[in-house]
C-alpha cells in the first residue's frame, strides 16, 4: 500500500480531468512551442487549484486494478496537499521546504533538503500541478501529441532516481482550459497509474489550515 500511495503521491505531482478517446498525431516543432507557451502561460496565471481525484492502480501481476479516491489543494508556488479518503487515509501535505506524511496510524514530518530524491520529487510535484513540468527541459524529455479533444505530453525522465521508477509519464491536457487533466504514471516495472482529476476549482480560496505542517 504505502508503494501505492507513494507513486500516486508522484502523480500529484504531475495534475487536472477527463481522457480522449481519439488518437494522438505527434506535434511539429512549431506546434509543440506554442502548445508549451499556451500551458505554461495559464499555469503563470494560477494562484491556487483544488479538485476531487480518481486513482486506477493496474499492476502487472494482477488483472484487478486498485482504485482509490480523495481530494488535492494546492497554493501559492510551495503549497500541496494530496489526501486519500477511499478505501484509506492518507495524507501528503507540502509547505515550503517541510512535509508532513500522516495515515492512520502515526504522522511524520521531515525536510525536503534531507535528501536529493525528496527536493526532486517535491519540485516535480509542484511544476506538474501547475503545467510548468513542460518547461523543465531538466527533469523530462518532452514530446507533444494532439488530436481533436485534447492534447498529451509525453515526458520522459532524465534524471537518474526518476528514470528508475519510471519509463514515462503521460500528461492529458485540456486544451480549452490549458490544464492538465490527467495523469499517467508507467513504471518500468510496468505497472501503471492513471490520476484522474474532477470537479476542478481554479484560483479560489484555500484555508491556510489545510497546508498546516506540525
Amino acid at each position: 500500500m504505502k508503494r501505492i500511495m507513494r507513486y500516486g503521491l508522484m502523480a500529484c505531482l504531475l495534475a487536472c480531468v477527463a481522457l480522449g478517446a481519439f488518437a494522438q498525431q505527434p506535434a511539429d516543432a512549431a506546434e509543440s512551442r506554442k502548445m508549451v507557451a499556451e500551458v505554461c502561460a495559464a499555469a503563470a496565471e494560477m494562484t491556487s487549484l483544488q479538485c476531487d481525484f480518481v486513482q486506477v492502480k493496474q499492476l502487472s501481476l494482477l488483472q484487478t486494478a486498485l482504485t482509490s479516491k480523495g481530494r488535492m489543494y494546492y497554493r501559492g508556488g510551495d503549497r500541496l496537499r494530496w489526501e486519500y479518503m477511499s478505501p484509506y487515509t492518507y495524507t501528503f501535505v507540502l509547505n515550503g521546504d517541510r512535509v508532513m506524511l500522516k495515515s492512520s496510524e502515526k504522522t511524520d514530518v521531515v525536510s525536503v533538503r534531507s535528501s536529493k530524491m525528496f527536493q526532486q520529487i517535491a519540485r516535480i510535484m509542484l511544476n506538474s500541478v501547475t503545467g510548468r513540468s513542460l518547461a523543465d527541459g531538466g527533469d523530462f524529455e518532452v514530446t507533444m501529441y494532439k488530436s481533436g479533444t485534447e492534447w498529451e505530453a509525453r515526458l520522459v525522465p532524465q534524471q537518474k532516481e526518476l528514470a528508475a521508477l519510471f519509463s514515462e509519464v503521460r500528461l492529458h491536457i485540456d486544451p480549452k482550459l490549458r490544464m492538465v487533466t490527467v495523469v499517467e504514471l508507467r513504471e518500468r516495472g510496468g505497472d501503471t497509474t492513471r490520476i484522474e482529476m474532477r470537479n476542478v476549482r481554479k484560483n479560489g480560496a484555500i484555508d491556510d489550515a489545510l497546508f498546516k505542517v506540525q
